[in-house]
Formats: structure tokens, C-alpha cells, sequence
């Protein structure tokens, strides 16, 4: 349940219509409130210097005005939106545009201008040029015109928003806050005094007849797996004292009849325990953040890679990304990660799924920027730097198995595509102290 409110959570929070809409009622009751006000309002008190004090048509004027110049700022803004983001795309990624959507500080502003319009619209059209003076919302006019204002400065700051939001440090820093808040809220922190521990496999958990004995349950969606419920799981095969096996795991894509649950000993005639299991995984048209790490990581490699292409040739950027990819490993290296087997209340295992490995991290982190970097030495040495600095949160030695073999790949990429003599031993001084840190 948390996992499906979560990822409803993300949908509306990565929505551009969700804020405005809301902001966009909230005109429909704040015109109410005005106009009601005025209502109520003494002659004396609409002659306040604060208050639009005018005639009817001065007020059906005004309010014209502001609508039709609020429309002609909106449709602007929209315009201008439109072509930077398309930079940003191309520059950046088209998968960022969503990041930009999801910043509340853009969807508010937006709002703002939308909820500016509908109030307006909605004051007008209670105003006739037969009203007497003392019949005009005063109150009503009077906020209007305070929207008007606010929407001057909220331009001013979108401008802001927007100029900075395609400079790629920004958009590196935007990213690299939603992995820390993923790996947070995905994984424990480890007790200081508790030693670390490898954790359990998989395989070595599962009953020797497993594989003879198991029954295959072949998923009948297609899509990114969102979330896997797997206390539910665990639930489930307790009650019908089973064990269950997953071959996929979030963020994975899967295809109908190419991706299964296995379950021990068989029991797929019971149609309750297929509906039930199936009911456990979500799976969407997008890939999530819900319970899947690598997703922000591939965002900040998506950067580092597009900055080394050769129509950019901006190795700063990588660097810059390296950087935070080495912090965010870190950070990993000193939490448990997401484990593979969960027992019931008795200790018996009762869900064996797939979780990834540190190395798998490393490999979604280093991977794809080795070999788009292998031609920049600058950008080599980073990486078997940053290799080197992660070395001092080591606590298991799959940890430093994976440091080290990427160490090793690293310096191979840089020995293929170093151009001189000088780059070629930058190199190997950096793969020589990335060395002794691990030793």
C-alpha cells in the first residue's frame, strides 16, 4: 500500500497540472470570499485609500486589463518554457524535463498566472456598468490588482528558476538530491557498533529441489516493474506455506510469458495464489524511483555521457557528475543494502528476490563514462580518483573486490586512449594511488 501511495505521490509530484489545478480552485474560493465580502462592506470604509474606489466601468477596465495582459504573460511564459526545455533536452537529457516539471517552485509560479486568470474572469463577470458605485466589489478589485503585482515578481523569479535550471550544475545537483533522498528512504543506516555482514544469496537458501519441484507463474503484464510488496509476499507464502521466487526486480522491464515467479512446491492450480501474487507487483509504463536506485544514477550517467559526446566536449561536466556518483557510492558502502531473502515471523524463508549489488552499482555509475570518457585523461583520473578516495568506506570485501576491478578497467580504458607520454603516466600514477588505497 505505502509503495502504490508512493509512486501516486511521485506521478502527482512530477505532474505540471496537479499544483495548478489546486491553486486554480483556490481562485474559485478566493472570488467568493471577496465578492462576499464586499457584500458586507460600509460606504465609509470603500473610500480607504488601499481600496479601488472607482465606478463601475473604471473596475470592469481595470480587471479587463489585468485578464488580458495575465493571458498574454501566461502564453510568454509558456513559449519561452517550451524552448528551453528543448535545449535542456539535448543538452541534458529529455528524461530531465520531468525533473523541471517536479520542481514546485515552477508549477507555483505557474499556478500563480492561472489563478490569477480564472479569478479575474470570474469577478468580470459579476460586474455590470448599471451598478451604482456602492454595488462595485471594491475588495474584489482590490485583489485582483494585488495578483496582477504578484505575478510581476513571480515572472521576474520563473526567469530566475528558468535561466538556472539549464545550467547543468543545477540540473547535476537537482538529480544528485533525489538519489540521496532515494537511498535514504530505501535503506537503513547500519548501527555503529554492529559488524558488517555480507548478505545472504539467493541461491544459497533455497530448498535442493527447488528448481525440480517449482512451479512457474509467468506474468501476464508488460511494463517497468514500480514496486514488489514483498511483506505481502511473505503473507501470502506463510498462509499457503510456500516459497517464492522472483527472477526480476524493480526497474526491471518485463514481458509477458519471459519473466516469472517460481513457487515451492507447486500450487498453481489454486487460482487464489497466482491472483494474489500477481496483485504484489507493480508494474507501470515508466520507470520509478519508488524502489529502484540505479534510476537516479543512470539520470546523473545520462549527463556525464551526453557532456562527452562529441558535439558537447564538456568534460568539466563529467567531472562534476563523477563527483557526485563517488559520493553517493559512498554513501552505499555505509548502508545495508536491499536484501534478497525475507523469512516469516519463524525464521523460514519465505521470498527469495533480486536486489543489487554494490557492484552492480558501480557498474550503472562507471560503466557507461568509462567508455565515453576513455579519450579524456581528465576525466580517467577523476574516476580512479574518486575509486581511491571511496576506498576509506570500505567494510566488506565484495566492496573492495568491485572497487578494485573497476580500478583495473578504468586504467585499461585510459592506457587505449591516452594520446602522449605525459597522459599516459597521469595515468598511471593515478592507478598506482588508487592501488595502495585499497591494499
Amino acid at each position: 500500500m505505502l509503495s502504490r501511495l508512493y509512486n501516486l505521490w511521485a506521478t502527482l509530484r512530477t505532474g505540471f497540472w496537479f499544483v495548478p489545478t489546486l491553486m486554480a480552485v483556490g481562485a474559485v474560493g478566493l472570488a467568493v470570499i471577496a465578492l462576499n465580502l464586499d457584500a458586507g462592506l460600509p460606504e465609509e470604509e470603500a473610500r480607504k485609500f488601499w481600496l479601488h474606489s472607482g465606478g463601475p466601468e473604471d473596475a470592469r477596465n481595470l480587471l479587463s486589463t489585468v485578464f488580458s495582459s495575465m493571458v498574454t504573460m501566461a502564453t510568454l511564459v509558456i513559449s519561452i518554457t517550451m524552448v528551453v526545455l528543448t535545449l535542456a533536452a539535448s543538452q541534458l537529457g529529455p528524461r530531465l524535463v520531468g525533473n523541471f516539471m517536479g520542481d514546485l517552485r515552477t508549477q507555483i509560479v505557474f499556478g500563480t498566472f492561472l489563478m490569477t486568470i480564472i479569478y479575474c474572469l470570474l469577478v468580470l463577470r459579476t460586474l455590470d456598468s448599471e451598478f451604482d458605485i456602492s454595488a462595485v466589489p471594491h475588495i474584489a478589485i482590490t485583489i485582483g490588482t494585488a495578483l496582477a503585482l504578484i505575478n510581476l515578481f513571480a515572472l521576474l523569479f520563473f526567469i530566475h528558476i528558468l535561466a538556472r535550471s539549464i545550467i547543468s550544475d543545477t540540473a547535476i545537483r537537482r538529480v544528485n538530491r533525489d538519489l540521496r533522498d532515494s537511498i535514504s528512504r530505501l535503506l537503513p543506516a547500519k548501527d555503529e557498533g554492529q559488524p558488517p555482514v555480507e548478505r545472504p544469496k539467493a541461491d544459497d537458501v533455497l530448498p535442493a529441489d527447488f528448481d525440480e519441484h517449482a512451479a512457474s507463474l509467468w506474468l501476464s503484464e508488460e511494463g517497468y516493474v514500480q514496486a514488489i510488496k514483498y511483506a505481502h509476499l511473505v503473507e501470502i507464502a506463510c498462509r499457503h506455506k510456500a516459497v517464492v521466487r522472483l527472477d526480476f526486480r524493480a526497474g526491471d522491464f518485463v514481458m509477458r510469458g519471459s519473466h516469472k515467479a517460481s513457487i515451492y512446491p507447486g500450487r498453481l492450480p489454486e487460482p487464489g495464489l497466482v491472483t494474489e501474487i500477481e496483485g504484489a507487483i507493480l508494474v507501470g509504463e515508466d520507470r520509478t524511483e519508488v524502489q529502484d536506485l540505479e534510476f537516479s544514477i543512470r539520470h546523473l550517467v545520462e549527463i556525464a555521457v551526453r557532456a562527452l559526446s562529441s558535439g558537447i566536449n564538456d568534460p568539466f561536466t563529467a567531472t562534476a557528475v563523477i563527483d557526485r556518483l563517488g559520493a553517493a557510492l559512498g554513501e552505499l558502502m555505509r548502508r545495508e543494502l536491499q536484501p534478497e531473502v525475507f523469512c516469516d515471523e519463524a525464521g523460514v524463508v519465505r521470498v527469495v528476490g533480486r536486489a543489487p549489488s554494490f557492484r552492480d552499482f558501480m557498474d550503472v555509475a562507471f560503466h557507461q563514462i568509462r567508455r565515453a570518457g576513455a579519450t579524456h585523461p581528465a576525466v580517467i583520473i577523476h574516476m580512479r580518483n574518486t575509486i581511491a578516495r571511496l576506498a576509506v568506506n570500505v567494510r566488506l570485501s565484495s566492496q573492495r573486490d568491485a572497487l578494485y576491478d573497476h580500478a583495473v578497467i578504468i586504467a585499461e580504458a585510459g592506457r587505449c586512449g591516452a594520446s602522449g607520454a605525459s597522459d599516459m603516466a597521469d595515468i598511471e600514477g593515478s592507478y598506482q594511488a588508487a592501488q595502495m588505497a585499497l591494499k
